[in-house]
């Protein structure tokens, strides 16, 4: 039985969440990773909509029309409380808050409407802080009007800073009933060791060729046929970067790529640092989402280029790129200087194309 209808993908995991949701055995808490994209925060809120319908429950998955199932679909329930990082300012006017919230609610509104496949258009904070924890045990304290199950969503849980995660471990090791916690995560290694042991870890692994080819005919029946098969295959099974890819900021991502091939190819020092430092002026203002877009598919591209037969040797040595530049992407994410990320980047490549050379 598979209780989730508007899931691309992911048939494995929504499968055993139907299990837990119709033998009354969902864990206290759930810690979904993976690259963004995947569908993680659509699994999170259909779950939560399936778990409080009052009439569709087991046999549909949740009916759409009930007063849960309204409330929640509108962000309006008070069984569900929202956690990211905010902007707001001790400084905020009345009037600046408002606005702040009506933006806050149309992006909501904007989840809903994609079936959580959708990422904030607005600028949203660095951090989940403390105060946003007390927000917790503030929800956590009145039981559900409906009688329902409480829900509290994380999103990005690794933007909790040092106080905050402290403050949530302490409500996790004693979790009040009917309170459930889905905390969703990209790079779940920025998370405490303490809190994921409290979690039922999830990895959502990249979504088939096939699902993503799914939600561009569902979400996108416009895009012109011819288009589809590159679309899918930029995509990296991700369809927060196929959303990219189908804005204007798509074709200044290809772009980026090409330079940075250039930089890894066929650059020479000293011009190599010149493009360097161009490159990296060029993706200050790029989300993590975009950036890792730009490295897959460079990386993509260097493997087949450079090393595409299948010796022993070129997979030594391709293991080894691969893993440069997984540690490229999450050392970009702890802020660490970029410029000497990128130089140390090129100059291992540069080694390994000089043993693969050799041999």
């Amino acid at each position: 039985m598979n209780l989730f209808k508007d899931v691309i993908g992911q048939k494995k995991i929504t499968e055993n969440l139907s299990r837990a949701v119709t033998g009354n055995k969902l864990h206290h808490a759930y810690l979904f990773s993976g690259q963004a994209g995947v569908g993680k925060e659509a699994v999170a809120l259909e779950l939560i909509r399936i778990v409080n319908c009052q009439t569709g429950k087991v046999k549909d998955g949740y009916c759409g029309e009930c007063r849960p199932c309204r409330d929640l679909s509108s962000f309006s329930s008070d069984d569900l409380l929202y956690i990211f990082p905010t902007i707001n300012k001790a400084g905020d006017t009345d009037k600046v808050l408002k606005e702040k919230a009506d933006m806050i609610r149309s992006g909501l509104k904007e989840k809903l409407k994609y079936k959580g496949y959708y990422k904030f258009s607005f600028k949203s904070g660095r951090f989940i802080t403390l105060g946003q924890i007390d927000e917790i045990k503030h929800f956590a304290r009145y039981n559900s009007i409906n009688r329902s199950k409480k829900f509290v969503v994380i999103y990005p849980a690794e933007t909790m800073n040092k106080e905050a995660q402290n403050s949530l471990l302490k409500i996790l090791e004693e979790p009040p009933a009917d309170l459930f916690f889905i905390l969703i995560s990209e790079t779940p290694s920025f998370v405490l060791d303490t809190i994921r042991s409290r979690c039922m870890n999830i990895p959502f692994p990249a979504l088939s060729g096939t699902d993503v080819e799914e939600y561009i005919k569902r979400y996108h029946p416009d895009v012109e046929e011819e288009l589809v098969p590159d679309l899918v295959a930029d995509s990296f099974g991700s369809i927060d970067t196929l959303t990219k890819l189908l804005t204007d900021s798509g074709a200044k991502l290809v772009e980026l790529h090409k330079n940075l091939y250039t930089i890894f190819y066929d650059s020479l020092p000293p011009k190599t640092i010149k493009m360097i430092d161009s490159f990296i002026d060029d993706i200050k203002e790029l989300s993590d989402t975009e950036i890792d877009f730009v490295l897959r598919k460079t990386l993509t591209a260097l493997l087949n280029s450079t090393f595409g037969d299948e010796r022993k040797e070129s997979l030594a040595i391709k293991a080894a790129i691969m893993s440069d530049f997984e540690r490229f992407g999450i050392m970009y994410r702890r802020n660490i200087s970029p410029r000497l990320l990128l130089i140390n980047l090129y100059l291992n490549f540069r080694e390994e194309f000089k043993k693969w050379k050799t041999r």
